[in-house]
């Protein structure tokens, strides 16, 4: 279920590190809610330069909006906002002042995948059997 939308600048990311990004965002999600991998998915969009604006002047900055289920612990989705920050700064190159990362969170009985209404977390613990 979960879904990451990610924005950069055009140019600013290589296939090589859009490989890297979606494999530790994988392993981020299902490090801190035992989720299987199966149903994390990571998306990736260019922004074209003159379509970013901060305080009312072009920006070169980069986005990460995470849509998780609800009933994910606070402590669980701010480390796992902290991890996301880092490891953005990290593989990119780009300073965390140029990204801003969010997690919204979907009502999991509005949430479908693959024919199937999705269950309410049971813990946020990697060992939870209701992850997803």
């Amino acid at each position: 279920m979960p879904v990451y939308r990610c924005y950069s600048p055009k140019g600013l990311l290589t296939a090589s590190a859009k490989t890297q990004i979606a494999d530790e965002i994988t392993t981020i999600h299902t490090s801190a809610t035992g989720a299987p991998e199966l149903y994390v998915n990571v998306v990736f969009r260019e922004i074209a330069e003159g379509d970013c604006f901060v305080a009312r002047k072009p920006a070169t900055h980069s986005y990460l909006f995470g849509l998780i289920r609800r009933g994910r612990d606070l402590d669980t989705r701010q480390a796992m906002l902290r991890e996301f920050s880092r490891m953005w700064a990290r593989i990119t190159g780009q300073s965390e002042a140029e990204f801003l990362v969010a997690l919204s969170e979907a009502d999991p009985a509005n949430t479908m995948e693959a024919g199937l209404i999705l269950p309410v977390p049971v813990s946020s613990s990697p060992t939870s059997v209701s992850g997803v």
